[in-house]
């Protein structure tokens, strides 16, 4: 079997086994670039060593730019070649793993992108002062990121279904594939229940919580779209800010309310305290501002 249609069963498999889509994209991207670097050659003539002279490329090592990639790219990059090779020996496509050896080198963690008190509250302001019926939406989105730290791939998933108002809780198609619930605080309750009025009046067939202009289940780039709209309401010109800021916002929100790892990573849907201890690095920058400020 050649590597590029190893390459592909190996996706299915992906599949079938619930990884998810961005996972599964991503993995496909660095395995082609290995069938790229070494012509497509049968697996069973992957050793130790072509592996290694592929991650220590230029195609792994650095951007098409030329500046070097980020440690957890690479990072990324090797995990796709060890469980490749790991699903290589299960299949009986190979005797050995190729990527045997090769070893994850821990990535500095850096603290997330956040707002800061003021630029949220003013952004929510903004947002919440804008009239019509995409406003409406918007404004619903925004309080749901804030509210419950939701990835976006989880917000544009979200059915009107999924809304659970009596038992405060909402279902969303976690990463990963699974179902999972959050919380809805008395705030985002009482905003839901206005928000559904609203929705329910919509001329559209979509189970979609939240439609596009053409009364279709909203995109991820319509999001992020809406969210460059909402910095610029906001007059937010700070680089670094993106959707995924809002989720690193409740997570460092809630550990300075708490001082409980273990709460934030439920709350966030995190698997490992490891995932939850960036929020840990942020409450040390605001106390480190708070000191200069003394």
């Amino acid at each position: 079997m050649r590597l590029a249609h190893a390459i592909d069963t190996f996706s299915t498999y992906l599949h079938a086994n619930q990884r998810s889509p961005h996972t599964v994209a991503c993995y496909q991207r660095d395995l082609r670039g290995l069938a790229r670097f070494a012509g497509d050659p049968h697996v069973a003539d992957l050793t130790h060593e072509l592996l290694h002279a592929y991650v220590v490329s230029d195609a792994v090592q650095n951007k098409p730019d030329g500046q070097p990639r980020a440690q957890a790219t690479v990072n990324r990059g090797k995990a796709a070649l060890r469980s490749f090779g790991s699903w290589l020996v299960m299949t009986g496509a190979a005797q050995r793993n190729p990527a045997e050896g090769l070893d994850i080198r821990r990535a500095d963690r850096q603290s997330p992108s956040t707002f800061t008190e003021p630029e949220r509250k003013r952004m929510l302001r903004e947002v919440h002062a804008h009239k019509g019926d995409a406003a409406t939406r918007d404004s619903m989105m925004l309080d749901l990121l804030l509210g419950t730290g939701i990835r976006l791939a989880e917000l544009v998933g979200l059915d009107c279904d999924d809304v659970d108002l009596d038992r405060k809780r909402i279902t969303i198609r976690a990463k990963g594939g699974h179902d999972e619930t959050r919380f809805l605080n008395a705030y985002l309750r009482q905003w839901l229940r206005r928000y559904l009025r609203h929705r329910n009046q919509a001329d559209s067939d979509s189970p979609a919580l939240f439609l596009s202009n053409r009364g279709t289940r909203i995109s991820r780039r319509q999001v992020q779209a809406r969210f460059r709209l909402w910095l610029q309401w906001a007059g937010i010109d700070r680089p670094g800010l993106s959707v995924h800021s809002t989720r690193h916002t409740f997570g460092t929100r809630l550990y300075r309310k708490t001082h409980d790892l273990l709460l934030v990573g439920k709350a966030m849907g995190h698997r490992t305290v490891e995932a939850t201890a960036i929020y840990v690095h942020a409450d040390d920058e605001a106390l480190e501002e708070a000191l200069e400020a003394l």
